[in-house]
C-alpha cells in the first residue's frame, strides 16, 4: 500500500470516528448545550400546565343591605312607635313651620327649623306609653310604647 492510500484510509477513519461521536451524543459536539435545550423544553410545559389548571375565579361581592331610616314623624298623622327597654329610640321630625318637638315623660325637646327634618335618639329606660307632641300647636305626632325587656 503507497503513503497515499494509508492517508486517505486514516482520514476516511476519522471521518467515522467524528460521525460516531456525533451520532451518539445526540447531535451536539457540546453537552451543555443539550442539557440547556432539554430545561428550555420543559420549562413552557411546566408552566403551562398550572395556569390550565387552576383558572381564576372572582368572587362576586354579598351586598350589605342598606339600612332603614328611622320612621319620619310630621303633623297630621299620630305614628305609632314600639321600643325595648334599654334600647334606643330613633326617629326624624319635620314641619313645615319653626316648631318645638316634646317627648314627654322623658322631657326631651327639640327645636324643629322650618321645612328641615331633625333627628332624635334617646335611650328608652322608662317603660309605658309616652306621647311625642309638636309643642308650639299642641299636635300629637306620634305614640311610643317602651316595652319591658
Amino acid at each position: 500500500m503507497s503513503k497515499g492510500q494509508r492517508f486517505t484510509f486514516l482520514a476516511i477513519a476519522a471521518v467515522i470516528a467524528i460521525v460516531a461521536v456525533v451520532v451518539l451524543t445526540g447531535g451536539s459536539d457540546d453537552e451543555g448545550d443539550s442539557g440547556e435545550q432539554a430545561a428550555a423544553t420543559a420549562t413552557p410545559t411546566a408552566t403551562a400546565e398550572p395556569q390550565e389548571a387552576a383558572p381564576q375565579e372572582t368572587a362576586t361581592p354579598t351586598p350589605e343591605p342598606t339600612p332603614k331610616p328611622p320612621p319620619l314623624l310630621r303633623a297630621g298623622k299620630v305614628t305609632k312607635l314600639t321600643a325595648t327597654e334599654g334600647k334606643t329610640v330613633r326617629f326624624r321630625v319635620r314641619s313645615d313651620t319653626d316648631e318645638e318637638i316634646h317627648v314627654h315623660a322623658y322631657d326631651i325637646e327639640r327645636a324643629v327649623p322650618a321645612g328641615k327634618t331633625v333627628n332624635v335618639a334617646f335611650k328608652a329606660n322608662i317603660t309605658g306609653i309616652v306621647e311625642i307632641e309638636f309643642h308650639g300647636s299642641g299636635e300629637q305626632i306620634a305614640e311610643l310604647t317602651v316595652e319591658p325587656s
